[in-house]
C-alpha cells in the first residue's frame, strides 16, 4: 500500500505543488520562523478572539474596556453596558435596568474600595452590591454631557464634561477650576491613586481637594490632548488625535502620525506591563517594544478602527473597536510554523550543522536553515513520501526512514538501502545514531545495526520483548551506556552484548513503550500506551498511575529547569521531573501538571506519534512537537506562566428556578423548596475554557467536590438547618485561589420541625402521658374500690345470711342439747325439725346472694321480700307488722338489696338481742324520697356504745355502710323503755325506674 502511494505522488502536480509549497513556506515563515531565539517577541506569538452581537455584546461600538475591583471586564457601547465573565455577557441597558435612561455609555472608574461609576450621555450611574443609581442634573449634576471619569483614592469622583471639571464626594457635586483658567481636556488615575489633568495649558494634580500644577523639564507644546498616562516608571505620555508625546527623563519624544503612523487618527494609547507601547489608530492596531523603534502593524487588526485599549491584571491586551465589537490579544506559550500549518507532521530533529527537519505522513521531507528551505521527496530519490523517523549525523547529515526503506542524505546526495541490503524489513519504524557512528533501526521485524557497511539483525529470539521494535535511547550515565529498545512487549536492554528485557512483572506500568527520555541524573522516563509514564531509578522501575497525566505518551522532553513535556493526543502536559517522583502515584500530593493546548497557541491539540522523534528539543533550548496540523513550538526559557489566582464570584442563586437576591443580609428559604443552584464564575482571561473549579456546601457535603470546568452546581431535598456553599478556582496553569467565594443561607424547618413546636409536642405528650397515668390510677382505684366495696358487700351478705343463720341454728342445738341431756326427746326432735328449717333457710340465703339474681319481678320486688321476710318473722314468733304506702316503682335492684339487708339487719336485731315481741315496719314510697322504718318492743341498749362492734358482732355498722352505698341517712333510736327505731331515707330520681346513688 505505501509504495502504492509513493507511486501516486510521482506525478506532474505534485512537482507544481512542490515549487508552490517551497516558495510559500518562505514567504509565510520569514525570518520569525527561523529565528527561534526571538519568537518569543514576536506577534506571531499573540493569540486572537473576538466577540461582536453574535456572541452577546450589546453594540459592536466599544468605547471603552475596563476591569473592576472584583474582576468582572466591563464594555461601555452605544446599546448599553455589559458585564462579562470570559464566557458570558450580562447586559444593562434602558430595557433591563429602570435606572439607565441612555444606553450609548461613555466610560467608567473605580477606586480600589469604591463603588463602579458608570457616565452615559444622560448622567451618571453608580453600580453597588447588584443595583443601579442614578445621578442627573436633578441631583446637582451641572451637565449630563459626561467625556470621562477619574477616581481618586480619598473615594473623590473626578467627573470630566463638556463644561469643564467636576467632583463628587458622594453626597454633593461641586465645579473644580483650574488655575490660569485652563480648560480641562483629558484624565487619569496613576496607580497611587492621585488624578492627573490635562489641558491646554499644562498638567495638573488632584490632591485632598485641591488642584495643583505640576513643573514638567519639557513641558508639551501640543493643544486638544486628548488622553494621558504613565509608563511604569511613572514617565507620562500624552496622546492627541495626531501625535503621542512621551515625557521620559527630562526628555520629551513625539511619534506623529503619517510619518510613523500610517494613519488617519490616533484613537487610544497603552502602555503595558511590559512597557511595550500599544497605539490605537483609526485604520488598526500598532505596537512599539520601546519609543525608539518603529511601529509594527498587528496583523489581525490592521484594518480596525481602534477606540479603546487596556490590560487586564493577568496582562492581557483587550482592544475595543468601532464597527467589530471586543478584541483580545494573548500572549501565548505555543505557536505554529506557518510554513507547516495544517500537515500532518510525523518526526521532527535539527542537525548538528542547526538545519531544521520535519518529515510528514504524506508530503515528503522539508529542511530549512538560514533562509533556505529544501523539500525532499520521492522526486528527489526518497524511497516514500511518509517519513516515519529521522536521526541526524555528526557532520549534518540525515538518516530518514520511510515505510519503503532507509534513505541517507548527505548533502545533494541520497543513498537508498532495503531489506534487498540486508534491512530485516522495508518498514522502517524508528532510528537513532550512535555514539561510534553506527545506526540503530527498528523495524517489524527487529532491531538492526548498521555497522562497517552491513546489518546485523537482533530479534525476540535474541531477548528482545518483541520484534516490533519503537523507541530507541542510549543512555550515557558514566557508567554504563545501555541501549534501551522500546518494544510491543516490554522494554529491553542491550548492555553489551546480552538483552534484557523488563515488562510489568518488573514495575512497568505498561508493555507497549512508546516513548523514553533521560534526564541529566540518569533517570529514565518511560511513556507507554494507554497505561501512563513509568521511571526508573537506581530503586528500579516505578509505575506512577496518575489521573491528571496522560495516559498514552507519544514522546517525552525534559527543558533545562527540569520540568518534563509529555505530548499525547490531548496535548501537552507539562510537570516537573522531582515533584512528579516526590508524588509518585499519591492522589493527594499534586505536582501541579499543567496542560496545553489549542487555546496557549498549538495548532492542534492532538500530538502526532507516528513517527520517532515527535519532539524535539534543539540546540537553542526551544521544543518542537509533532501534531496532526503542523509543528508546535515553545521556548521554555521565557513561558508565560499565569500566578495570578482568578477572581472567584457567585453569580446566581436560584431555588427552585427562583432567584434570591445575593446581597440580601439574611438568606433564609421557607420550607418546601426542593433544588437548589449556584451559578459561579472565575474570572480568569488568560485561557477561560481551562479554569477549574471545586466546591463545597457546608452542612452537607463532607469533602469537595472536583467540579472540573463546570460552572453551576446542584443540590436538591437539603434538610433544614444553616449552610454556607463555598467555590475555589484555579487559573490555566493551576493556580488556585483558596480564598474563593461563599453565600451563606438557611432552609427554614416546616412548622412541625421547628423547636417551639416540638416543645409543644413535648407538653402535649407529658400532658396526655400524665392524663393517662392519672386515668389509670384512677381506673385502678376504681377497681380498688369496687373490690373492696364487693368485700364489704360480701362480709355483710354473709352477716346477714349466713351468720344470722347459723346463730339460729347454734341456738337451736344447744336448745336440742339441753332437752336431750333432760331427757325430752320430743322437744329435741322438734328442735332438730326447726334447726332443718333455718339451715334451708340459710342455704336458700347463700344460693341468692352467690348467684345475685336481680330480675326485677313480682316475685323479688323489694315489698315483695320484705312481705316474704315479715312472714318469716311471724312464724318465729315475732309478731311482725308490715306496712307499705305509695305508689310503688321499680328501683335498681342493688338499691332494693341494700334495703332490704337494712331491714333484714333490724328485724334480727329486734328478735335476737333486744328479745323483742312486737315490730312493726313501714315502707313508704314518695316521689322522690323512700322511707323505712322498722320499730320494737325490745330492752333497747345504749346508742354510743352499739356504734361500737361488741363480741364480733358488726351488724349496726354494716347498716350504716350499706345507707351509705345508696346514699341514704339511717338513723337509730333506742332507750331501754322505749325499744329501738330503725329509720331510712333513701332518695330516689322522680319519674326514674332507678334510684339515685353511687
Amino acid at each position: 500500500m505505501l509504495s502504492h502511494v509513493s507511486t501516486l505522488r510521482m506525478n506532474l502536480l505534485s512537482r507544481l505543488h512542490l515549487v508552490v509549497r517551497s516558495s510559500l513556506f518562505w514567504m509565510s515563515c520569514g525570518i520569525a520562523a527561523l529565528s527561534f531565539t526571538a519568537y518569543s517577541q514576536s506577534l506571531d506569538n499573540l493569540g486572537y478572539q473576538s466577540w461582536s452581537t453574535e456572541n452577546g455584546l450589546p453594540q459592536n461600538s466599544v468605547h471603552q474596556v475596563f476591569q473592576s475591583t472584583d474582576g468582572y471586564i466591563w464594555i461601555a457601547t452605544e446599546g448599553g453596558v455589559a458585564r462579562f465573565n470570559g464566557i458570558d455577557f450580562k447586559v444593562f441597558n434602558h430595557e433591563t435596568t429602570d435606572e439607565i435612561t441612555s444606553d450609548d455609555i461613555c466610560c467608567f472608574a473605580q477606586s480600589h474600595t469604591g463603588p463602579l461609576w458608570i457616565a452615559t450621555s444622560d448622567g451618571l450611574l453608580q453600580y453597588s452590591a447588584g443595583t443601579f443609581h442614578r445621578y442627573s442634573t436633578a441631583n446637582g449634576l451641572p451637565t449630563s454631557r459626561i467625556t470621562n471619569l477619574a477616581a481618586a483614592e480619598d473615594g473623590t469622583l473626578l467627573i470630566l464634561t463638556s463644561d469643564g471639571l467636576v467632583s463628587f464626594d458622594g453626597q454633593h457635586f461641586a465645579t473644580l477650576s483650574l488655575p490660569s483658567s485652563a480648560s480641562p481636556s483629558a484624565i487619569t488615575t496613576a496607580r497611587d491613586g492621585s488624578v492627573w489633568i490635562a489641558s491646554n495649558s499644562g498638567i495638573f494634580q488632584y490632591q485632598s481637594g485641591r488642584v495643583l500644577p505640576q513643573p514638567l523639564s519639557s513641558p508639551p507644546t501640543q493643544k486638544d490632548i486628548t488622553g494621558i498616562g504613565f509608563f511604569p516608571d511613572r514617565s507620562l505620555w500624552l496622546r492627541t488625535g495626531t501625535s503621542i508625546t512621551i515625557l521620559q527623563n527630562g526628555q520629551s519624544h513625539t511619534l506623529p502620525i503619517r510619518r510613523d503612523l500610517p494613519a488617519a487618527r490616533i484613537q487610544s494609547f497603552l502602555v503595558d506591563s511590559r512597557g511595550q507601547l500599544w497605539i490605537g489608530t483609526s485604520k488598526g492596531l500598532f505596537t512599539l517594544d520601546n519609543i525608539s523603534s518603529h511601529p509594527q502593524a498587528v496583523p489581525a487588526l490592521s484594518s480596525d478602527s481602534i477606540l479603546s485599549l487596556m490590560q487586564d491584571e493577568e496582562g492581557n491586551l483587550w482592544v475595543g473597536t468601532e464597527t467589530s465589537g471586543l478584541q483580545i490579544l494573548r500572549h501565548k506559550n505555543f505557536r505554529a510554523i506557518p510554513a507547516l500549518f495544517g500537515l500532518p507532521i510525523t518526526a521532527i530533529t535539527q542537525a548538528s550543522d542547526g538545519a531544521l527537519w520535519a518529515g510528514t505522513s504524506s508530503d515528503g521531507l522539508d529542511r530549512w536553515q538560514a533562509g533556505t528551505v529544501q523539500h525532499l521527496s520521492t522526486h528527489t530519490g526518497l524511497l516514500s513520501e511518509t517519513i516515519l523517523a529521522l536521526a541526524p549525523e555528526e557532520n549534518g547529515s540525515m538518516w530518514v526512514g520511510t515505510p519503503d526503506g532507509l534513505n541517507y542524505i548527505n548533502g545533494a546526495k541520497i543513498r537508498t538501502y532495503t531489506s534487498a541490503d540486508g534491512l530485516p524489513d522495508d518498514l522502517v519504524r524508528s532510528l537513532l545514531s550512535d555514539d561510534d557512528g553506527s545506526l540503530w533501526i527498528g523495524t517489524r521485524r527487529g532491531l538492526a545495526h548498521w555497522q562497517n557497511n552491513q546489518f546485523v539483525t537482533l530479534t525476540q529470539t535474541d531477548g528482545l520483548g518483541s520484534d516490533l521494535v519503537g523507541a530507541l535511547l542510549r543512555t550515557h550515565a558514566p557508567s554504563e551506556h545501555d541501549l534501551w529498545i522500546g518494544t510491543l512487549n516490554g522494554l529491553s536492554r542491550l548492555r553489551g552484548s546480552t538483552i534484557t528485557t523488563f515488562t510489568t512483572k518488573d514495575g512497568l506500568s505498561g508493555n507497549t513503550i512508546t516513548s523514553l527520555a533521560e534526564d541529566p541524573h540518569g533517570t529514565l522516563w518511560i511513556g507507554t500506551k494507554a497505561t501512563g509514564l513509568s521511571v526508573m531509578s537506581t530503586t528500579g522501575f516505578t509505575s506512577l498511575h496518575r489521573d491528571d497525566l496522560p495516559q498514552t505518551i507519544d514522546s517525552i522532553l525534559e527543558d533545562a529547569r527540569g520540568d518534563l513535556w509529555l505530548s499525547s493526543g490531548r496535548g501537552i502536559t507539562r510537570v516537573s521531573a522531582s515533584a512528579l517522583i516526590k508524588c509518585g502515584s499519591s492522589s493527594t500530593c499534586d505536582p501541579h501538571p499543567v496542560s496545553y493546548g489549542r487555546a496557549d497557541g498549538m495548532p492542534t491539540e492532538e500530538a502526532f506519534g507516528a513517527g520517532h522523534p515527535s519532539a524535539w528539543r534543539t540546540a537553542e533550548g526551544l521544543l518542537l512537537f509533532a501534531t496532526r496540523k503542523g509543528v508546535a513550538v515553545t521556548d521554555p526559557v521565557h513561558l508565560i506562566e499565569n500566578l495570578i489566582p482568578p477572581p472567584v464570584v457567585i453569580e446566581q442563586f436560584t431555588v427552585d428556578g427562583v432567584k434570591i437576591p445575593l446581597r440580601a443580609a439574611k438568606k433564609n428559604i421557607a420550607p418546601g423548596h426542593t433544588s437548589f443552584a449556584f451559578e459561579y464564575a472565575g474570572l480568569s482571561y488568560v485561557a477561560p475554557a481551562k479554569i477549574r473549579y471545586r466546591y463545597i456546601l457546608e452542612g452537607f457535603d463532607k469533602q469537595w467536590t472536583e467540579a472540573g470546568s463546570r460552572r453551576i452546581a446542584y443540590y436538591t431535598n437539603l434538610p433544614p438547618r444553616h449552610y454556607r456553599f463555598r467555590v475555589q478556582a484555579a487559573n490555566n496553569d493551576g493556580v488556585w485561589n483558596e480564598i474563593g467565594a461563599q453565600i451563606a443561607f438557611s432552609v427554614q424547618p416546616p412548622f412541625y420541625r421547628t423547636l417551639w413546636f416540638l416543645l409543644l409536642l413535648l407538653f402535649l405528650i407529658a400532658t396526655i402521658a400524665l392524663l393517662l397515668y392519672r386515668l389509670r390510677v384512677r381506673r385502678l382505684e376504681s377497681q380498688f374500690q369496687a373490690v373492696l366495696a364487693e368485700r364489704t358487700r360480701v362480709a355483710r351478705e354473709i352477716h346477714d345470711t349466713l351468720a344470722q343463720s347459723f346463730v339460729g341454728i347454734s341456738v337451736q342445738l344447744e336448745l336440742t342439747s339441753q332437752l336431750l341431756a333432760q331427757s325430752q326427746v320430743s322437744a329435741a326432735s322438734q328442735q332438730i325439725d326447726r334447726t332443718r328449717t333455718y339451715v334451708r333457710e340459710g342455704l336458700a340465703d347463700a344460693r341468692r346472694s352467690i348467684w345475685n339474681l336481680r330480675a326485677i319481678t313480682a316475685q323479688n320486688s323489694l315489698p315483695t321480700r320484705l312481705t316474704h321476710l315479715a312472714e318469716l318473722w311471724n312464724q318465729k314468733k315475732l309478731n311482725t307488722r308490715l306496712n307499705i304506702s305509695g305508689t310503688y316503682r321499680p328501683l335498681a335492684q342493688s338499691f332494693e338489696d341494700e334495703i332490704f339487708r337494712i331491714a333484714q339487719e333490724s328485724l334480727a336485731n329486734a328478735a335476737r338481742h333486744a328479745n323483742a315481741t312486737q315490730v312493726s315496719a313501714d315502707l313508704n314510697y314518695n316521689s322522690t324520697r323512700l322511707t323505712l322504718s322498722i320499730s320494737d318492743n325490745g330492752s333497747g341498749f345504749s346508742l354510743i356504745e352499739g356504734y361500737l362492734p361488741s363480741n364480733g358482732h358488726f351488724g349496726i355498722k354494716g347498716m350504716h355502710e350499706r345507707a351509705a352505698q345508696i346514699h341514704a341517712r339511717l338513723t337509730i333510736k333506742s332507750s331501754p323503755e322505749d325499744g329501738t327505731t330503725v329509720t331510712l331515707e333513701a332518695p330516689i330520681a322522680e319519674g326514674k325506674e332507678t334510684a339515685t346513688h353511687g
